[in-house]
């Protein structure tokens, strides 16, 4: 059986409102995961002193510390993950507002976010390798800080840049109306 012929079979037994349904649910699904991956990357990006003892961390009133406290908890802790979210769903509600043709865009907007994880986990590596560069920065005695955290930070804000452009060309990129 060819891949057209299941396609075609497919395509006549699924009105474009069970794929716009299950495409939704999809999208919804990567959304949580999304949620989930960028709670555990707040954590270990932007609070890299969490685990250490008060009096090993940098001192009060000094930047590092200051976020290290804000995003080690509510609502801190919330807000990129939140941030995300509700840029997504806007995205989402716009390009359902704005075109009639809407069968698959929520299953594409699900691919491009499934595509975001799967590429930051994969440049993951390469960024906690970098560190690993002698950087001529002055180090603390324990192996903590923002200087072990910043590659991942930048890799996965640029990601995050870059699927948004991608969510953003597949709304504004087609005619207005489905015409």
């Amino acid at each position: 059986m060819s891949i057209r012929r299941v396609y075609s079979m497919v395509r006549c037994k699924l009105p474009g409102r069970a794929v716009f349904i299950g495409g939704t649910v999809l999208l919804v699904g990567t959304w949580a995961l999304i949620s989930f991956f960028m709670l555990g990357a707040t954590e270990g990006w932007l609070v890299p002193w969490d685990c250490v003892h008060v009096s090993l961390r940098p001192p009060l009133g000094t930047w590092a510390r200051t976020i290290n406290d804000f995003f080690e908890g509510p609502p801190g802790s919330f807000l990129p993950a939140l941030g995300f979210v509700l840029v997504s769903v806007a995205l989402f509600l716009v390009a359902t507002l704005r075109t009639r043709r809407r069968t698959l865009l929520p299953g594409a907007l699900a691919v491009t976010n499934l595509a975001f994880v799967l590429a930051d986990i994969l440049l993951l590596d390469v960024a906690d390798r970098l560190p690993i560069l002698r950087l001529p920065e002055r180090r603390p005695a324990i192996d903590v800080g923002y200087y072990r955290t910043w590659p991942a930070f930048l890799i996965t804000a640029v990601l995050v840049g870059l699927l948004f452009a991608v969510q953003l060309r597949i709304v504004i990129g087609g005619k207005r109306d489905g015409r």
